[in-house]
């Protein structure tokens, strides 16, 4: 299982500075099938710069395979993705 990219990505409103909320479309591959699906994400900055990133997907998605390594290997796509300057601002 691997995300193959991370595209489409559009930020959603925010009031809250040290949150930045992101829809997107994942492209990530699985041991049988490459499945493209909506996730929302959240980026959340803590008082020392530290990052947490939660990550939700769209209802309906159905994903045939474990839920915690695919959602970790977002969220390493995603950090990375940050440290790069890829996402849009707010």
């Amino acid at each position: 299982m691997k995300v193959l990219e991370i595209d489409q990505v559009q930020t959603d409103e925010n009031f809250i500075y040290y949150r930045r909320n992101y829809k997107a479309l994942a492209k990530i591959e699985l041991v049988a099938k490459t499945l493209d699906a909506n996730i929302s994400f959240t980026i959340e900055t803590g008082p020392f710069g530290d990052k947490v990133i939660f990550v939700d997907f769209a209802p309906g998605t159905e994903i045939d395979y474990p839920l915690i390594p695919v959602k970790s290997a977002l969220k390493t796509f995603i950090l990375k993705m940050d440290d790069e300057g890829k996402l849009p601002c707010a």
